[in-house]
C-alpha cells in the first residue's frame, strides 16, 4: 500500500492554451495583412502554370485588404529603414 507523503502538485503556471493561440493567430493575421501586398507581387514571379495561378488568387483578397487598409506601408517602411541596414554588404 502506498501512502500519500503530503506532497502537492505543482501549479501551472502561464498562458491559458486558447488565449495563446488566440494571441498567435492575431500575430499571423497582422503579419499576412502587413506582407499582403508584397506576397501577391512575389506570386506574379513565379512561373506561369497551376501553381502560379492557385497563389495569384488564394492572395489577391489579403492583397487588397492589405492595401485598403493601409498595412503594407508598415512593410514598406521597415524595408526602407531596418532592411536596408541589415542587406548592406560586409566590408572586407
Amino acid at each position: 500500500m502506498s501512502r500519500q507523503s503530503g506532497i502537492t502538485p505543482p501549479e501551472a503556471s502561464g498562458m491559458d492554451v486558447g488565449r495563446a493561440c488566440f494571441c498567435i493567430g492575431v500575430f499571423f493575421s497582422l503579419l499576412l495583412l502587413c506582407n499582403g501586398a508584397a506576397m501577391y507581387e512575389s506570386a506574379g514571379h513565379l512561373a506561369y502554370g497551376p501553381a502560379r495561378d492557385f497563389w495569384r488568387a488564394v492572395l489577391r483578397p489579403v492583397e487588397r485588404v492589405s492595401r485598403v487598409s493601409g498595412l503594407f506601408h508598415a512593410r514598406g517602411w521597415t524595408q526602407a529603414t531596418v532592411g536596408e541596414w541589415l542587406n548592406q554588404m560586409e566590408k572586407e
